[in-house]
């Protein structure tokens, strides 16, 4: 049964409005906050567990809604404060994230054949690409190592358009993350303009393989520089391009790596 909710002073109606914009308050309570009808249904599709769902009164009915879900029905005014969107829908619901830790879920990484990672990422935008990309290639998870954002965050679930929910997600410090992928058996490649790069068409990419990529902004750290990966490169035309959005790149490498796996 659902709960009707009008004013704007509802305690509940403060505990989401701060759970939407700090994500201090979204890892304290462990969840995710999902706006939109595609977005909400993905998320339960892909097994999610809901904790709370929020629509403007009068909507239509959300399938699958576990019992166990608290349901607020609430007026337009209220609705405008929770909802994230500039063009808004009518659905907004909180969900808790699934659990990050690399002890939590090894086996995924032990089958897995190719993973991207993604050193202090800071773009919702670039994320969610790369989340879509990577999905969409086969990778069997993204890790993240230092973020430098919260990846259950709204923007992040906006551009993610549904992959966060499917795809594997891991965290950690650079020097765990690269702990674990010694751990599961991955061959790391590291991408990082030098002038002993390899091109990524003559890699032999391993069984296992993990491409290793930094922000834009920066590149990779030392840390990563300096422990023995293969460095790679993706060749480049043209006297003014010297550098790809770290999406694109993603994407031309992980389909590099997914096309010579399956010779």
């Amino acid at each position: 049964m659902s709960r009707y909710i009008s004013s704007l002073s509802n305690p509940k109606v403060k505990e989401i409005v701060q759970l939407v914009s700090k994500s201090k308050v979204r890892k304290v309570f462990g969840v995710c906050v999902v706006e939109g009808r595609r977005e909400v249904e993905r998320a339960l599709a892909c097994n999610w567990e809901m904790k709370e769902l929020w629509t403007l009164e009068q909507a239509s009915p959300i399938v699958g809604i576990p019992e166990s879900a608290e349901h607020f029905e609430v007026s337009a005014k209220v609705y405008e404060k929770i909802a994230y969107r500039d063009a808004t829908e009518d659905v907004v619901a909180v969900f808790y994230r699934p659990d990050s830790s690399f002890a939590s879920r090894s086996k995924i990484l032990e089958s897995a054949r190719r993973i991207v990672v993604v050193e202090g990422i800071e773009k919702p935008g670039n994320l969610g690409a790369i989340m879509r990309t990577a999905l969409a290639a086969g990778a069997g998870a993204i890790v993240l190592a230092d973020p430098a954002l919260d990846p259950f965050g709204p923007n992040v679930v906006r551009n993610a358009t549904g992959a966060l929910f499917e795809l594997p997600i891991f965290m950690g410090s650079s020097d765990q993350v690269q702990q674990w992928l010694n751990d599961s058996g991955f061959t790391g490649y590291i991408t990082h303009m030098h002038e002993e790069a390899v091109s990524m068409y003559e890699v032999n990419w391993a069984p296992k393989s993990a491409i290793i990529l930094g922000e834009e902004s920066g590149g990779l750290s030392s840390l990563w520089l300096e422990n023995g990966y293969e460095n790679i490169i993706i060749p480049m035309k043209g006297k003014s391009v010297d550098s790809l959005n770290v999406s694109v790149a993603a994407a031309i490498l992980l389909y590099q790596c997914a096309g010579s796996q399956m010779k």
